[in-house]
């Protein structure tokens, strides 16, 4: 997914969630970014509920988050 904040044109955070299920039994996610706007993201399993955050302060380049353990399978 891609998301633009200010923009349609200028996309600001890239999301991919991964099956990692067959690898190391969870679902990945790998978020990025080409902002220094402040970004609060929360993703939620509709299954477990379980919950996946990500903040970026303003002001601060956008850290990439590569979390392969984001989500247990099922």
């Amino acid at each position: 997914l891609k998301f633009s904040f200010f923009d349609p044109t200028n996309l600001e955070v890239f999301l991919k969630v991964i099956d990692g299920c067959s690898y190391n039994g969870h679902y990945w996610v790998f978020v990025s970014g080409l902002t220094n706007a402040g970004v609060a993201l929360q993703l939620t399993d509709k299954v477990t509920n379980a919950v996946y955050s990500y903040n970026n302060p303003a002001g601060q380049a956008f850290a990439p988050s590569l979390d392969i353990e984001a989500f247990a399978c099922n």
